[in-house]
């Protein structure tokens, strides 16, 4: 889908609303036995819509204490010391390096830090529109666990986890 970032939004820094505001995310058993889906909550971010798209910028922060799945042994799991170690890192931060657009459309790379540790992260732009007071993003990725510091579990959870970030921000000003 090719979002057309320039000729739809009003250029201006927006702050991400995180009550209507998601992040969904999906991983599967290394045996692909049983997908995993889970959500995190959003605490903040802004996003700079530039009047040179490319030029645009975006940050946000998630809450890594409140990953929430079906199973809360395994919220447990996951928010603790062995993998996300909320304790000593309870945010994940994302901050964007870039924006081009491709033949498929709108591509946003940046770093994601996650337990201190940074990697690259490339998201497609899926939606960018006006929104009631804002703009509103749907951006989607995968993210290889290992490469963002969580290399625990490689016999039970697949390195690959799709991210679908739903963002509403409205004008900073």
């Amino acid at each position: 889908m090719t979002t057309d970032v320039h000729t739809r939004l009003v250029p201006g820094t927006y702050t991400i609303d995180p009550a209507r505001s998601a992040c969904r995310l999906t991983a599967t058993h290394v045996f692909g036995l049983k997908p995993v889906a889970a959500t995190m909550d959003l605490r903040g971010g802004t996003i700079t819509v530039a009047t040179d798209p490319e030029a645009s910028t975006a940050s946000a922060t998630l809450e890594a204490g409140s990953f929430r799945s079906d199973d809360p042994r395994r919220n447990r799991d996951i928010t603790g010391k062995r993998f996300l170690d909320t304790e000593n890192h309870p945010v994940i931060g994302f901050r964007s390096t870039g924006l081009l657009r491709g033949a498929d459309g709108w591509r946003l790379t940046g770093v994601l830090r996650v337990r201190g540790h940074d990697s690259e992260v490339t998201l497609d732009l899926e939606v960018a529109e006006p929104a009631a007071g804002g703009v509103h993003f749907v951006a989607t990725g995968t993210v290889d666990r290992v490469a963002a510091g969580v290399a625990t579990g490689r016999a039970i959870i697949a390195r690959p986890v799709r991210i679908t970030l739903d963002l509403y921000a409205g004008s900073a000003a």
